[in-house]
C-alpha cells in the first residue's frame, strides 16, 4: 500500500512537469519577423521561454519591405509555414478583415488582452474578437532643441499650429542654414502620415465613419495648405522635405541644422549618441501641436497568429511570453519602446527615477508623458486598402509640395481616384 502511494504520488508529479514544459518538448513552431531595436531585446529572451515551455523557436527574420507580402501569401494559402508572425500596424487589416488570423482570445492570456490601452485593444478587435496583439507601439512626438528656444527667449513648446509655425519662423536663419521645423514629406508613405496627422489636427478625416473617402474636406484643404506655406511661402522647412523619409529627418535633426522636428521614439538613441549627435542633451519632448485638436497616428508592430498554424496552442505560449511583464519591461528599458500594456507602462512610472529627461527610459517622465501621448492618439484607416490610399495621398502630396497643383488641386484629383478605387 505504501509502495502504492509512492507510485501515485511520483505519478503525479511526474503528470505534472509533464503539463507545465515537457509536454511540449518535440513542438517546434515558427516565428517570423523583421528585426529592429524595438524587438532585439525580446528575442534575447526568447531562450528562456524554449527552456521553460520545452518548446523549440524557429527564427525566420525577413526584411521588411518582404514581411508584408510573404506573410500575407503563407495566411491566405494555409500553409503553415509560420506559426507566429510580427506585423506592421497599417497591415493590419490586410490580414484580419479577410479572415487570416487566428482569434487570440482562446490561445492568449485575457490578463494581458485585458490590459492593453483601450485605443489598441479596439483596434485589435472584429466582431468581439481580438486578432492581434502590439508587440510594440510607435508614437511621434515634437522633439525641440531646448538651448535654441532658451537663447530665442521663447518660454516653451508650441501647442498648436500658429504657435509653432511662429516659432519655425523665429528660429529659421537661411545664413546659419538653420530651418525651424524639420518635416518627413516622400511620397513613398512618410510624407502621408505626417499630412493624415495634419488632417486630424485639423477637424478631418482620410474616410468618414461608412467608410467613404473625403480627402478633399475643408479641413483637409487646410491641412495640406499648411504643409504647403510651411515649405514653400514661411520657408522653414528645408528643400528637400518632398524627399526626406524618416531615416533623414533622424539624422538630419541629430546634426544640429533644425530647431524642432516631429518624429518616432526611435529617434532618441540617433540623438543620444555622442559619436554623430550634435544635439545631445540639448533637446526635449512635447505634445505634437494641432489646429482644432491635437494628434498622432498610432504605430508599431503587432504580433498575431496566421491561419494554417499547425501549433496553435504554442503559438499562443509564445505570444504570452513576447507580451509578458518581464519582456515588456526589458524591451521598454532597452530600446526606450512603447509598451502597449497599461501595468507596464505604470511599473514604469512608479520604478523610473525622478528628474530625468522624458528621452530616457529609465526616467519616470518619459513614461508619463508617454501616457499623455497615448490619449491623444488615433488609428490610420483599418482597410486592406490602406496602401492604395496611401499611393493616391503621395502623389497628391508631392504635387503639392512641389507646386505642380494647388492643394485644392491635388486633393480633388486624389478624391476622384480614391472614391473609383473604394
Amino acid at each position: 500500500m505504501k509502495k502504492m502511494s509512492i507510485l501515485l504520488i511520483a505519478g503525479f508529479l511526474l503528470g505534472s512537469w509533464v503539463c507545465s514544459g515537457s509536454a511540449f518538448a518535440s513542438t517546434k513552431i515558427t516565428y517570423m519577423f523583421t528585426r529592429g531595436p524595438f524587438n532585439e531585446p525580446v528575442l534575447e529572451l526568447i531562450p528562456e521561454f524554449e527552456k521553460e515551455w520545452g518548446i523549440r523557436v524557429e527564427f525566420v527574420e525577413l526584411p521588411y519591405e518582404v514581411t508584408y507580402t510573404k506573410g500575407i501569401l503563407e495566411a491566405r494559402n494555409r500553409t503553415g509555414a509560420y506559426d507566429v508572425i510580427l506585423i506592421n500596424r497599417p497591415a493590419f487589416a490586410s490580414y484580419g478583415e479577410p479572415g487570416f488570423l487566428v482569434p487570440l482570445d482562446e490561445y492568449v492570456q485575457k490578463e494581458i488582452i485585458d490590459d492593453m490601452f483601450a485605443v489598441h485593444r479596439e483596434y485589435a478587435t472584429y466582431d468581439d474578437k481580438v486578432y492581434m496583439i502590439p508587440h510594440s507601439n510607435d508614437i511621434r512626438s515634437l522633439y525641440y532643441r531646448t538651448d535654441l528656444f532658451r537663447e530665442a527667449g521663447i518660454a516653451g513648446p508650441p501647442t498648436n499650429w500658429k504657435e509653432m509655425e511662429d516659432i519655425a519662423l523665429k528660429l529659421t536663419d537661411p545664413l546659419k542654414k538653420q530651418y525651424g521645423l524639420l518635416l518627413a514629406g516622400s511620397p513613398k508613405g512618410q510624407g502621408q502620415w505626417v499630412l493624415a496627422d495634419f488632417i486630424h489636427q485639423a477637424g478631418g478625416s482620410i474616410l468618414d465613419e461608412t467608410g467613404k473617402p473625403v480627402v478633399n474636406s475643408p479641413q483637409a484643404v487646410k491641412a495640406l495648405s499648411f504643409f504647403v506655406k510651411l515649405l514653400r511661402e514661411d520657408k522653414v522647412l528645408s528643400p528637400g522635405t518632398p524627399q526626406y523619409e524618416w531615416a533623414e529627418t533622424r539624422n538630419l535633426f541629430a546634426q544640429g541644422n533644425f530647431a524642432m522636428v516631429q518624429e518616432f521614439n526611435d529617434i532618441i538613441p540617433v540623438l543620444d549618441d555622442p559619436k554623430t549627435s550634435r544635439v545631445k542633451g540639448k533637446y526635449d519632448l512635447a505634445l505634437i501641436p494641432g489646429d482644432v485638436r491635437q494628434g498622432t497616428n498610432n504605430a508599431g508592430w503587432l504580433v498575431a497568429i496566421p491561419q494554417g498554424s499547425k501549433n496553435l496552442v504554442e503559438a499562443g505560449k509564445l505570444v504570452d511570453f513576447i507580451m509578458s511583464r518581464l519582456a515588456q519591461m526589458k524591451m521598454s528599458l532597452v530600446s526606450g519602446t512603447l509598451s502597449p500594456r497599461k501595468s507596464v507602462i505604470d511599473s514604469l512610472i512608479a520604478e523610473g527615477a525622478p528628474g530625468r529627461p522624458k528621452g530616457d527610459p529609465h526616467g519616470r517622465s518619459r513614461w508619463e508623458f508617454y501616457k499623455k501621448v497615448v490619449a491623444t492618439t488615433y488609428e490610420l484607416p483599418r482597410t486592406p486598402l490602406w496602401p492604395e490610399i496611401e499611393t493616391v495621398l503621395g502623389i497628391a502630396l508631392s504635387n503639392a509640395l512641389t507646386g505642380q497643383k494647388s492643394p485644392q488641386e491635388a486633393l480633388d484629383e486624389a478624391q476622384k481616384e480614391l472614391e473609383e478605387i473604394l
